[in-house]
């Protein structure tokens, strides 16, 4: 579903880069990932590349923004492993518990989806994060105010990541962080 990602770059809407879907899809099938929740569906990309795999049998992506949960809908509607929700991650609610739940939704704020959403793991569940590096900014000769708040808050994030949690950085693409919960196989 190549017109997924080309949709996606040609409007300019953030997906995860290759190397970010081959490692997540390496934990995915490493511990038995069948049910999975995404936090930030974008236009419904990451969620279908994870939906091919065989041991994935139910996804719940959460999108906030109305346009992109609609252009994901209709992207993924024959997609009977994807169930698509258009609500804030700081509102949502769940009693299901999930073996893998990803975020790569909204920048601010991480330390309480963290905390959140740890709580919907499994025992043997993990948490992947996205953009734990913001390289991006690195080749700017200088940065907004916003942006440098950002990275400063980005900064500050994985450093609490590093100290309060069983977690893992891996320096691919724009930074990935695991975060393991009891018995994960690393």
């Amino acid at each position: 579903m190549n017109e997924i990602k080309n949709k996606s770059i040609n409007d300019h809407i953030p997906i995860l880069r290759d190397k970010t879907v081959e490692l997540i899809k390496q934990y995915i099938i490493k511990n038995d990932c069948s049910n999975i929740l995404e936090i930030g569906t974008a236009y419904g990309y990451s969620a279908y590349e994870m939906s091919k795999l065989d041991v994935v049998k139910h996804i719940v992506s959460l999108e906030l923004n109305k346009g992109n949960y609609e252009i994901a809908s209709s992207f993924l509607k024959d997609n009977k492993k994807i169930k698509l929700v258009n609500e804030s991650a700081f509102t949502f609610e769940s009693k299901e518990r999930f073996d893998l739940i990803l975020i790569d939704g909204p920048k601010s704020h991480q330390e309480k989806l963290v905390e959140k959403y740890k709580l919907l793991l499994q025992p043997q569940g993990l948490m992947i994060i996205d953009n734990v590096y913001l390289k991006k900014f690195d080749s700017l000769p200088t940065l907004t105010k916003n942006q440098k708040k950002l990275v400063d808050n980005v900064n500050t994030f994985r450093k609490w990541l590093l100290d309060t949690q069983n977690a893992e950085i891996i320096d691919i693409d724009d930074g990935v962080a695991v975060v393991y919960n009891k018995n994960t196989n690393l």
